[in-house]
């Protein structure tokens, strides 16, 4: 009896301490970008030291972190989800790949960069670059059950977080409303985020206002205040002499404000060691060791921790906080999203540029401008330019036949200039140069993963300067200007996973086109069937080993074939230099090869790193005037290495490769996206 007496009279002295009588205590996370992911740790080791949080203020990535911690989630969850993201797609206006239609994955698939406007071009960009679609989509999962317009005091715990009005320059402390809306008018840098928009309010990040917002917190009620801080210390002269540290330092100084005073309000201060990192530094690698600084700077706190908690709290050394359940974190796409966050639906007119070089062709540079005529997007023009050794302008109208652009009408002309070597076996044989002009009416169905493209095209082919190494004109194939009607039919299937370096999924062209040379006869001859084909598959092996076996080929069904519609061999990609032009490893330039070729290959790929791949890869052809032939004519075998980097701008690679049809080693370095 006595033990129970002792018991109860100890829960009666606990409680109070822990209840109402309690003095209050905040956590207050100051705003960082990219370095604000060590608040996630240090909260960890708060709760950790068994100190109760009544309050929870942040500023940027502060008010992130502070905001999801208020609404149930905890540190170890929080931690899943910032080493989870794709932070170069999230922090960008980028729709999934498989999300978009195979037509613009054609479309945007080789350009380094690719703006959105409205109606003139001057609104590029607006009045930010990111205008936070994908944000919007995460920061909506995130908050479900807290898209309603709430106070904030009401949340699990109790939350707050700054903004700045551009309107004004005053401070705008949330502590009601929509919360991912909150949360997103905190974050967004001026320039890189669109504001958010709140009646005559223009909102951007609360760092130009209270980077480390320690009032804000003492006037919500808090006795005692824990602040974890990651921003930078001023930088000496001597330091100033680099761009980015120029940036970085004028950024530090327009979030001084109050900074010292709410520094000294602070009881217990965890300054984060970020040196080496910025605001931007969002790697695997940044975001692992900024976590882990985050969790020492907290545990170099850790007495002061306990005394606070001992001798200000009342609470006893031992004393430790319930355990924390956590959210469900549901990511499901049926999550509604939160219009006040999301951006209008994205235009059809932009801006395009693409940029290639490599060690053959050189330079070569594409320009595009996409626009709509109408608000319904029902009548589109596509206006390309692509500059280097192979050039050529081209107009395409479309005109929508359902509101979902799933169905087309096509127009297009096509000028182009080409000044191509030939060679045969590795040697240069000649060099010529044409004009191809080149007019196509078609209709068109486009759905996320396949096309489909029916049409009548007239193409015509001039010849201008033609020369001829000395002893190798029997081996160079007569050219003569042509003209052709042609029927085409050709059919287009993608899912692969990623534009570059895919590791799931399969890709497959079939296509007809029949040749005339008045919509019916060739020359007085039967009509030239050209059959076009190709498949390819990327099968993963574990997260980093993936398999792409492939199969393509292109059959001329005539003995006597017009040079346009020659077959050839080389380079990297498919229509290097002419549309005909097959790849094949091991030959570089263009080679001729017989009216039915086929080619099989194998790439061996493996990932190295987040963005580093290596990638062996075999091929081997068989080419011959009839299918007949196919096993008594040229058999040719090639293979390379490739190293890899998936830069932000496209793809840097360099490789090594070796054919028996060349009996040489050959280089070579590329850099952007193929076009």
């Amino acid at each position: 009896m006595r033990k129970v007496i002792l018991c109860l009279l100890s829960v009666l002295l606990v409680v109070p301490l822990c209840g109402e009588g309690r003095k209050k205590v905040a956590v207050v996370l100051s705003g960082g970008g990219a370095k604000g992911v060590a608040h996630v740790r240090a909260l960890k080791v708060i709760e950790e030291a068994g100190i109760p949080i009544d309050y929870v203020v942040g500023t940027s990535m502060g008010a992130i972190v502070g905001g999801l911690y208020s609404i149930g989630y905890t540190p170890d969850q929080m931690d899943s989800l910032v080493r989870a993201q794709d932070w170069k797609f999230l922090l960008s206006d980028a729709s999934e790949h498989t999300e978009k239609s195979l037509v613009s994955r054609e479309r945007t698939e080789r350009y380094v960069l690719s703006v959105p406007y409205d109606k003139r071009p001057k609104e590029v960009l607006g009045s930010g670059v990111i205008k936070g679609r994908n944000l919007a989509v995460l920061f909506s999962k995130l908050t479900e059950g807290y898209h309603d317009s709430i106070d904030f005091n009401n949340l699990p715990i109790p939350f707050a977080c700054v903004a700045y009005n551009l309107v004004d320059g005053s401070e705008v402390d949330f502590h009601s409303g929509v919360l991912a809306e909150a949360i997103r008018a905190s974050m967004s840098i001026p320039g890189a985020f669109t504001p958010v928009r709140k009646g005559d309010m223009m909102l951007v990040d609360g760092g130009m206002a209270n980077n480390y917002p320690v009032d804000v917190a003492r006037r919500m009620g808090a006795d005692y205040i824990i602040g974890v801080d990651v921003q930078d210390t001023l930088r000496s002269a001597d330091k100033l002499t680099t761009l980015p540290n120029v940036v970085g330092q004028i950024v530090n100084l327009m979030v001084e404000n109050k900074y010292d005073e709410n520094v000294r309000e602070s009881d217990v201060h965890i300054k984060v060691n970020v040196g080496g990192y910025s605001a931007t530094s969002f790697t695997a690698a940044a975001i692992d060791t900024l976590l882990l600084r985050g969790e020492k700077a907290a545990r170099n706190q850790w007495e002061e921790l306990l005394a606070l908690k001992r001798e200000k709290l009342g609470l006893p050394d031992d004393f430790v906080l319930p355990v924390r359940e956590g959210r469900e974190i549901s990511m499901s796409d049926s999550i509604p999203l939160i219009a006040s966050i999301t951006p209008k639906e994205e235009p059809d007119n932009r801006l395009n540029l693409g940029v290639r070089f490599d060690s053959e062709k050189l330079a070569s540079l594409i320009f595009n401008a996409h626009f709509s005529l109408t608000d319904e997007r029902r009548s589109l023009f596509d206006f390309t330019v692509r500059l280097g050794r192979t050039a050529y302008g081209q107009l395409d109208y479309a005109f929508n036949l359902d509101k979902l652009h799933h169905w087309q009408s096509l127009l297009t002309y096509q000028f182009s200039y080409n000044d191509i070597d030939l060679y045969n076996n590795g040697d240069r044989v000649s060099n010529y140069s044409f004009l191809h002009h080149r007019g196509k009416v078609a209709f068109q169905c486009n759905w996320t993963d396949i096309r489909c493209v029916l049409g009548v095209e007239f193409d015509q082919f001039h010849y201008n300067d033609i020369l001829i190494v000395p002893n190798m004109a029997s081996l160079v194939h007569p050219m003569q200007d042509e003209y052709f009607f042609s029927y085409t039919c050709n059919m287009f299937f993608d899912n692969f996973n990623k534009r570059v370096y895919p590791t799931r999924g399969m890709k497959w062209m079939a296509g007809v086109n029949i040749y005339t040379s008045d919509f019916w006869y060739y020359r007085n001859e039967r009509a030239i069937p050209v059959v076009n084909y190709a498949w390819e598959m990327a099968l993963s092996h574990g997260s980093r080993l993936t398999l792409l076996p492939s199969v393509y080929g292109r059959v001329v069904w005539r003995s006597e074939v017009p040079y346009p519609l020659y077959n050839s061999i080389g380079g990297t990609s498919p229509g290097r230099y002419v549309e005909q032009q097959l790849p094949f490893i091991g030959v570089s330039y263009m080679e001729l090869a017989r009216p039915v070729t086929a080619i099989a290959a194998l790439k061996i790929r493996q990932r190295m790193g987040a963005n580093h791949h290596l990638t062996l890869a075999a091929n081997y052809a068989l080419s011959s005037r009839k299918l007949s032939g196919m096993l008594d004519e040229d058999k040719i075998f090639g293979c390379g290495l490739t190293y890899g980097y998936q830069s932000i701008v496209g793809p840097l690679e360099a490789s090594m490769y070796w054919s028996d049809r060349t009996d040489k080693v050959g280089f070579l370095v590329n850099f952007g996206y193929n076009f």
